[in-house]
């Protein structure tokens, strides 16, 4: 027996639909088609960008990024600074558009940012706002590239966010009160005389102390900076002048804690300004932290200068003199 597929029948009604059809089915073509093309042509438009690639480039894999925090008359915001882990440490530098893409993905509300305190993580917070979430939060008059910045609630203390947690830092035996006071007692006797301050004269600068595990030997390294309140006239010339500013930071030897930076300016304009301990973060995933610094000076809450210890001293390895508007 032979079976045969039953022809359509096709009647006088059903021809006037499929001819009405007819013409929003030609159009739903057009309109895909020229969809398409728009597609081609903005990825085109992507190809022959060279500067977006890069960005576009940098942002796939989603790298960790350290974020500064910045205060002035608006408020604290939270502003991008640098990528870091395994593959490095490097500053953060995109177009426009880059950091628009990167607005989205770091720092819209409801983004996770870690903040950092005495080189350990505190609890996670949320961003409040972002930079483009509506109207920009901030505007700088005559600026065309502006690097964003957040809101969220930001603890005492803290200088430095994360996009992400940091590996543990190395462990290291702690510190007694006796054990920095007979470090620091060095500092009046041997170092600041060879750093141009004599012992009589250092009593009258203001003495900050940190104690920074960072891993980096087996005892934690210790930051001491040393601010004179006194003005110096800016017609003054650093040449010969006592230091009114003295930086050291020490660490452990052989021997006992010895000096493995140090730093002096007389703080005008003459010469260079006022360092401000920041903290100390691990920047590259080796366990070991880096210590960052900032400048004791308005208008540059941005500037920071890193340093790495390398072969028994601090030596620098990253110094960001750019601030928020940088074209």
């Amino acid at each position: 027996m032979r079976l045969s597929r039953p022809s359509a029948i096709v009647t006088p009604r059903l021809r006037g639909v499929a001819l009405r059809a007819l013409p929003l089915a030609l159009a739903l073509l057009s309109a895909a088609c020229d969809t398409t093309e728009r597609v081609k042509n903005a990825l085109k438009a992507d190809q022959g960008d060279p500067v977006w690639q890069g960005d576009s480039t940098l942002l796939a894999p989603h790298p960790e990024v350290l974020f500064r925090v910045t205060r002035d008359s608006t408020g604290p915001r939270i502003v991008p600074l640098a990528t870091m882990g395994p593959q490095g440490f490097r500053l953060l530098t995109m177009s426009d558009r880059g950091w628009r893409s990167f607005d989205i993905d770091y720092l819209n509300a409801g983004k996770s940012l870690t903040p950092y305190r005495g080189g350990r993580p505190l609890a996670p917070v949320s961003s409040t706002r972002g930079m483009w979430e509506g109207a920009p939060l901030d505007t700088i008059r005559g600026c065309s590239l502006i690097l964003p910045g957040a809101l969220a609630s930001i603890p005492d203390g803290v200088e430095f966010f994360t996009s992400g947690k940091r590996p543990p830092l190395k462990a290291v035996t702690s510190l007694s009160a006796g054990e920095l006071q007979t470090a620091i007692d060095a500092i009046p006797t041997l170092i600041a005389p060879a750093a141009g301050i004599s012992m009589s004269m250092l009593p009258r600068y203001k003495r900050e102390v940190f104690v920074a595990e960072t891993g980096n030997g087996p005892r934690p390294t210790i930051v001491v900076v040393y601010d004179d309140p006194e003005v110096v006239a800016d017609s003054v010339r650093q040449m010969g002048a006592r230091p009114r500013h003295l930086v050291v930071v020490l660490d452990k030897g052989v021997y006992g804690y010895k000096p493995t930076f140090t730093y002096t300016t007389l703080g005008n304009k003459l010469s260079p300004p006022r360092y401000r301990y920041l903290d100390h973060i691990d920047v590259d995933d080796d366990g070991k932290s880096e210590l960052f610094f900032g400048l004791k000076i308005k208008g540059a809450p941005l500037y920071t200068i890193v340093l790495r210890y390398e072969a028994e001293a601090w030596r620098e390895l990253l110094r960001n003199e750019r601030q928020r508007c940088h074209a």
